[in-house]
């Protein structure tokens, strides 16, 4: 296979002869992220853990100073049918403050292990803010990707601020909305293992209405089990006469609370269940001491268009972006993902796609497929 860069692991560009790459335990790892502007829920060992259960192998690696880990990342890697593989760094890799003049010896041992593990294509993201490292990889070579990693826009909550300062922020309808679902017979209460089977079915409610698939049995199940362990994990469940009619799931890691999953039963929609469950999860997590809230997500071209201040329509795939501005927040955009052909003929190929007015079409399709 042709690898695009070095095979064989670069002599450090620093003068510190002490740094160097190793396997990293996943407790060094996880703290490292949580301390780290950046690290995500999505570069965890438990992520990478939970996503054996639905095919994935992992590689992590870390840069090391000798006192303690400058750098890093998490590869997930998916065997494809026909041989080779396809891998994604969702949100990495991960740099500490001052380690950015490493950004090329990561990507080396990117490619290397691309190499091992006759990887034919690579997606990374870089995390929140750091579009200096998407930067420094376009380049290194890297291009516009063929699918998303992560959200690359949302609505973030600043939960320094006071809580009756977030509510005078919300759109006036929303925060009627949350108020009314209070009166009109809405409670909601934390949910634990024992709801699994009903956050699931409220998933298929949604994924069926929505159209498109939602998660597996089991890989929602290890989510769980796993994320629970350092309470990194919360569900809310809202009730109307004792019976579920919604749920979300919020992941909280570092700094932020983000929410991860929703499901809707699509009954008692005019008593407001999910705005009051997002309320509720916002209140959780700035009393849990978390700066951010993040809605995990909108359109791109929505968040585009709500900072240049144009008017834009709700529908379609906008009506969810709409309920999320609804709650007040800062619109971000962040960096998009980046791709790495390896193979020769599929570079070629690229080459071309990536030309064609039809890109935009092509990545739609592919990202609903994946």
């Amino acid at each position: 296979m042709a690898v695009l860069a070095a095979t064989a692991l670069p002599r450090l560009a620093t003068s510190c002869p002490s740094l160097r790459f190793h396997d990293v335990d996943a407790i060094g790892w996880n703290a490292f992220l949580a301390r780290t502007p950046g690290g995500s829920y999505q570069q965890t060992s438990l992520w990478g853990l939970a996503k054996l259960t639905v095919g994935y192998r992992v590689q992590r690696f870390a840069l090391d100073d000798g006192n303690a880990i400058v750098g890093g990342a998490q590869l997930l890697i998916r065997p494809l049918p026909l041989g080779g593989s396809v891998a994604y760094v969702p949100l990495g890799p991960v740099l500490g403050p001052s380690s950015h003049e490493l950004v090329e010896n990561l990507v080396a041992r990117i490619h290397v292990i691309a190499e091992q593990q006759k990887i034919t294509y690579l997606a990374v993201q870089a995390p929140r803010g750091q579009e200096a490292l998407t930067a420094k990889l376009q380049s290194l070579g890297f291009s516009s990707s063929l699918v998303d990693v992560a959200p690359n826009a949302s609505v973030l909550l600043d939960l320094s601020q006071d809580l009756d300062i977030l509510l005078s922020n919300m759109h006036k309808t929303t925060r009627y909305d949350i108020r009314a679902a209070q009166r009109k017979g809405i409670t909601v209460r934390q949910g634990s293992q024992d709801d699994l089977e009903i956050l699931r079915r409220l998933l298929l409610s949604t994924a069926k209405r929505q159209q498109f698939r939602t998660l597996n049995e089991k890989y929602l199940s290890q989510v769980w089990r796993l994320f629970s362990l350092g309470q990194h994990i919360k569900m809310f469940v809202a009730e109307f006469d004792s019976q579920p009619v919604a749920a979300v799931v919020v992941m909280a890691f570092g700094d932020t609370a983000t929410y991860w999953k929703g499901g809707w039963s699509g009954q008692h929609g005019n008593r407001y269940p999910n705005e009051v469950l997002q309320w509720t999860a916002i209140q959780w997590a700035k009393a849990q001491g978390y700066r951010y809230y993040d809605f995990g997500g909108i359109p791109r071209a929505l968040a585009k268009a709500v900072l240049a201040g144009e008017s834009v329509r709700k529908q379609g795939n906008y009506n969810v972006g709409f309920y999320k501005l609804g709650f007040g927040g800062q619109v971000e955009l962040f960096p998009q993902a980046l791709g790495y052909v390896y193979h020769p003929v599929l570079r070629r190929i690229w080459s071309a796609v990536s030309k064609s007015s039809r890109l935009p079409r092509i990545k739609h399709f592919l990202n609903k497929v994946r």
